[in-house]
């Protein structure tokens, strides 16, 4: 497998608190249908659209982890990042994976990881990881790369990963200016693959009732199409069941993007977004 970064990439969460295809949190029981249901509308608009497709496993318990990780190895060759809810959580995830020989990462290390899970990424081969660059102390974006180079990186090696890509976060509605201008200046100067979840921001509001779901949707995509112009690597677009509405404006924007760089003479692979979706529209 090629990098999982070197393509522009989406990664949907799931079986998050609220995710209403989860019967029992605790145990990891949920409704294969409709996941099966969920996971083939992914198919289908990866193969509309030309975009990348990753999973983030939202789990709660250890064997709610290990039964997730057990039913998506059959149903889907998109790759997994295990981001339970605690490290003893995370960390069977990381076993289960292992055991059943299928590639998986983490979403994400951050500055409170400790030395036990950096050991246990390692011995269980995890070796794509999503950084975390969010702390009180690393607001703005000179102050996430000094996080970064001091102290994520370091994690990074301990724990043997080879893969390596920045979340630069986003606390509030304003601070999505703050993520734009630390993706560029992370790319500039550490030439590592950034990005970060606009959609915790519009559900967040939606949540608050300050915002309705027409427009919770619409700021989503608004927020993602202007970090996809400071040339973010990924973006985590919130549940699975939002691929339905996110998925064709960002290939659109990747679509752009890219017809603008093959008028400076850059080759355009066949299956980008530029081909599979934009050239349909004109």
């Amino acid at each position: 497998m090629n990098n999982i970064f070197s393509k522009f990439l989406l990664i949907g969460s799931l079986f998050y608190k609220g995710d209403k295809k989860v019967i029992d949190h605790k145990k990891g029981i949920i409704d294969e249908k409709v996941l099966r249901r969920e996971l083939k509308r992914i198919k289908f608009l990866k193969e509309k659209t030309g975009l990348n497709h990753a999973l983030d496993v939202i789990a709660e318990t250890p064997i709610a982890m290990e039964n997730y990780i057990e039913i998506l190895s059959d149903l889907t060759e998109d790759p997994i990042f295990i981001g339970g809810l605690n490290e003893e959580t995370r960390i069977a995830g990381y076993k289960k994976a292992k055991e059943l020989g299928i590639k998986c990462g983490v979403n994400a290390i951050n500055p409170n990881t400790t030395d036990n899970e950096l050991e246990k990424i390692k011995e269980y081969g995890i070796d794509y990881a999503i950084i975390q660059a969010i702390d009180p102390s690393a607001i703005y974006p000179e102050e996430k790369i000094s996080l970064i180079k001091d102290c994520l990186l370091e994690k990074c090696k301990k724990a043997n990963i080879k893969e390596i890509a920045v979340d630069v976060g986003i606390l509030d509605i304003t601070s999505t200016w703050l993520a734009f201008e630390s993706i560029k200046l992370i790319k500039e100067e550490l030439n590592i693959p950034v990005g970060c979840a606009p959609s915790n921001i519009a559900y967040q509001l939606l949540i608050n009732k300050k915002i309705s779901k027409t427009i919770a949707r619409g700021l989503n995509i608004a927020l993602s199409t202007m970090l996809q112009l400071a040339n973010v690597d990924f973006i985590l677009y919130g549940p699975l069941r939002a691929a339905n509405y996110i998925f064709e404006p960002i290939a659109i924007i990747e679509g752009i993007k890219a017809y603008g760089e093959k008028l400076k003479g850059r080759k355009i692979e066949k299956d980008h977004p530029f081909y599979k979706i934009l050239t349909t529209l004109r």
